[in-house]
Parts: structure tokens; C-alpha cells; sequence
């Protein structure tokens, strides 16, 4: 059942692959496995490939039934030359240990026995296929053929490569709590790429496919300053791919990438308004929920959100000469940059939802327990929460909150670089407290926050 994208007496366009369960569902892309491939394959007895492509447009099903029969051609020729394909390297190198060979070629074998094991593993393939095992030979897997890539010095790294290298020496190669962002980053910058381009050897990937997953991302309308972040991790992972397998010509076609017009496109955060702050303050005096309490203390302290949400109760400082709260790196909760560990005074909202939400915890460690996870604080959970919260009364984020601090600092004259100190951020320098002692410090920037709640300084 393919897809006709177009009929008339001089024209006619057929895609291939294409195929519906029922006449009115969504299209899959299906192809059947060369034959030449197709016992390489941990099933050899389903003879398609058949991928979901969750859509019922003809034109959008073409364009991805383009991209994916990219994939899997490219993937097929992996196959028939033994070069790398992604995930294989490492049971090609546990196939080589069985014969005490290292995963290197065998001009580069130290080991006095490595012709003994080089004859055996091939005496061992020629077993499955009579003849010269040493050459691409059917019957043989995946990583058997690149483990005798390996050994002749003629292995290929690819794409996908890359991106296990980088997994495994940031020690994400299993999802867990910890990983999830990690991997959820690499997973996306990475998909870019293999869905524009395919998962191609990386020696053989062009300039100019780089720049076609560039144009290819920004008809996508996706931000310049995110294909940037995105191509970097990919740039990254291959220069650690160089680095871990020691590839001798350093090719890394990610090198110098340019992205036209590289931030023209950033929507700069605004503050909130002043009528938008006494909605806040309002909610805040309504509720004394969590959530409420959590954006009290975000409003006047200019904290990050994840600062606040994960924030022990032993580190709220309520019977203070300057109540306070302190923020410092937990078990449960890392920050943003070293200057991130600081302490803040609480004023105006900030103090009054730190009352309440003290006292609410009663006998928890933590300030905001439900969002707190088994390993980590639940920060998206805390941002969708106060996310809902202020837009049903037309106030952005909570990430605004803290722009909006920095605006009524900067409005009633206090430096950049205390402003920065008040809010965590990278800064040079000693500290106030190293200046003028933790007490003085404290009341100094007390006095400074209760400046930017005169009519909230806006």
C-alpha cells in the first residue's frame, strides 16, 4: 500500500516502504532485510523491518520514510563491511578477550600468544563458514565482524559510537534517577544528527551534512542557542571518542560548526510588573500550601527553584538576629555553580512562607518533603507546580521571580557584583562575609532586599 504523493497523465510519484495496518490508520515504514544481511541479525526469521511512524499524512510519512530507509541502508552496509555499528564494540571486545587477544589490531598485539589466539578465533569462524573466515563471510554477527575489523586495523567508528563513549565516561550507560537528564540530553542531541544524516562513520560524515542538520533544525524552528548546545554535546562525544580509542586523523567534522544569525533568535526573560508582583504577594497571603509557601520564598530571596524546593528544614534559620536560610549541597540536591552556596536573608513573603512552611514539616527533615524524590530533589515537579499556580494569575514562571528580584536589586542602586552574590551567581572575589563577618554581611543584604520591597522597586 504505498503512498502516492502524486498522479496526472505526465507524472506519477510512488514512495516506497509505506504501509497502513487498515486503509484509514497510520503509516509504517516496512522493508524487507537483504537477504545478504538478513542472518546477521538477532532474529534472521522476520524478514521486515517495520517502524511505527505515528502519523496519518501522507507528505509527513514520506519525509520520515525518507530518513528512516536512510538509516537502516546505511545500517545494512555496516553490516555486509564489519565496520563499527553502535552497541557492537563492546561484545567485539569480549569476544576477542575469550581468545586473549586486545581490542586493537595485530600489529599492536604485546602479547607473545596473540597469533596462537588470532589462529584460534579464526579457526573458530571457520567452523560456522567454511573457507577464509578472516573476510566478510555470512553466518557471521555483528560482532564477530567487528572484532575482525578490530584485529585488521580496519575498523570504523560511527555516530552512535560516539555517543556510547561519551555515556560511559560520564557513567550513564543505565538509567537511573541521577542519569535520566543526561541521557535524555545525549538522546535528543543526538538525534538531530542520526535522523538527518543517518548513523554514519564519523570519518565520513561532510561539512556540509553538518550544515544541513543545522538548516534542517532552524526550518524546524528550533532556537539557535539549542542547536548550538546540541551539536556541542555531539562535538564533545567525539572528541572523547578520539581520545578513548586513540584515532590516529582526529577527524571530527562537529569542529567549528557555524549557526547562522547564533542568537538573533533569544527572547529575552522580562521581569514581571509591578501589578503582576502584588498578584504574587496576594496568592501568597491566601495560601499556605506548599506550593504558595515555595513561591513566598522565591519571590523576595531571588532564589533558584530548585534551591528553595530542596532546601532541609534544619537550613532555615528562623530565630536569627537576620533570619535566614542557607543553601549548600545536599544528597539530594547539587548546585548550579559554586557560588551557588551562599546564605540569604528572609524579608517581606519570603520570611512569612518560611514561617509557615517550617512549621508544616513538622517532624519531615525537609521543608517541601513532596518534592522530594528516593535520590533527588523533584525539581520539574516543583516547577510545574508553581508553574500552574502563578499562570492562573497570569504570572509566568518561577524562573520570572528571580529576574524580577534582580531587576529590584539593580533599581535600587546595589552593585552588580552584590546583586550577584545575593543571588548565586559565578563571581570574583571574596565574599561580604569574608569582608565584613557573617552577621554584618547578613544585615547588609537584609537591608538591600527590604530596599527592592518598597513598592517592589519596579
Amino acid at each position: 500500500m504505498p503512498i502516492i504523493l502524486h498522479r496526472s497523465q505526465a507524472l506519477f510519484v510512488k514512495i516506497n516502504y509505506s504501509w497502513r495496518k487498515h486503509e484509514n490508520g497510520p503509516w509504517y515504514y516496512r522493508r524487507r532485510k537483504p537477504k545478504d544481511v538478513r542472518h546477521l541479525y538477532g532474529d534472521p526469521h522476520k524478514p521486515f523491518e517495520v517502524e511505527a511512524l505515528e502519523t496519518y499524512s501522507d507528505a509527513e510519512a514520506a519525509r520520515l520514510i525518507g530518513i528512516i530507509n536512510k538509516k537502516w541502508e546505511i545500517y545494512w552496509e555496516q553490516l555486509r563491511n564489519g565496520v563499527g555499528i553502535g552497541g557492537a564494540r563492546e561484545e567485539a571486545e569480549a569476544f576477542l578477550r575469550r581468545f586473549n587477544l586486545a581490542p586493537e589490531p595485530m600489529a599492536d598485539q604485546e602479547s607473545p600468544f596473540a597469533d596462537i589466539g588470532y589462529e584460534q578465533l579464526i579457526e573458530s569462524l571457520d567452523k560456522k563458514v567454511p573457507g577464509d573466515a578472516s573476510s566478510v563471510q555470512p553466518h557471521i554477527t555483528a560482532y564477530e565482524l567487528r572484532a575482525l575489523a578490530i584485529l585488521q586495523g580496519k575498523e570504523a567508528f560511527t555516530l552512535s559510537d560516539a555517543k556510547q563513549v561519551y555515556l560511559k565516561r560520564r557513567g550513564a550507560l543505565e538509567k537511573t534517577a541521577t542519569t535520566r537528564k543526561l541521557i535524555n540530553e545525549t538522546e535528543v542531541s543526538f538525534s538531530l544528527v542520526l535522523d538527518q544524516i543517518g548513523d554514519k562513520e564519523i570519518t565520513k560524515v561532510k561539512r556540509k551534512e553538518v550544515a544541513g542538520v543545522i538548516e534542517a533544525a532552524l526550518r524546524d524552528d528550533l532556537k539557535t542557542a539549542t542547536i548550538k548546545k546540541r551539536l556541542g554535546l555531539v562535538r564533545a562525544a567525539i572528541n572523547d571518542l578520539i581520545d578513548e580509542f586513540e584515532v590516529r586523523d582526529e577527524y571530527n567534522p562537529f569542529k567549528g560548526f557555524k549557526i547562522p544569525n547564533l542568537g538573533d533568535d533569544r527572547e529575552e526573560r522580562r521581569s514581571l510588573s509591578r501589578e503582576q508582583v502584588k498578584r504574587v504577594r496576594s496568592l501568597v497571603d491566601q495560601s499556605d500550601g506548599d506550593t504558595s509557601n515555595m513561591i513566598g520564598m522565591l519571590l523576595d530571596t531571588g532564589a533558584r527553584i530548585g534551591e528553595i524546593a530542596g532546601l532541609l528544614r534544619e537550613d532555615v534559620v528562623l530565630e536569627a538576629e537576620t533570619p535566614h536560610i542557607i543553601i549548600h549541597r545536599n544528597p539530594f540536591r547539587r548546585l548550579k555553580t559554586k557560588a551557588s552556596q551562599r546564605k540569604v536573608p528572609l524579608v517581606g513573603h519570603a520570611l512569612i512562607a518560611a514561617r509557615r512552611a517550617h512549621a508544616n514539616a513538622g517532624a519531615s527533615q525537609w521543608m517541601f518533603e513532596r518534592y522530594i524524590g528516593e535520590e533527588k530533589v523533584k525539581n520539574d515537579n516543583a516547577s510545574a507546580a508553581a508553574k500552574k499556580a502563578l499562570g492562573r494569575i497570569k504570572c509566568e514562571t518561577a524562573h520570572w521571580l528571580r529576574h524580577t528580584m534582580n531587576t529590584r536589586l539593580k533599581n535600587k542602586d546595589i552593585p552588580k557584583e552584590k546583586r550577584e552574590e545575593l543571588q548565586g551567581w559565578e563571581r570574583s572575589g571574596a565574599s561580604m562575609a569574608d569582608a565584613y563577618g557573617d552577621q554584618t554581611a547578613l544585615r547588609l543584604m537584609r537591608e538591600w532586599l527590604e530596599a527592592s520591597l518598597a513598592d517592589d522597586a519596579l
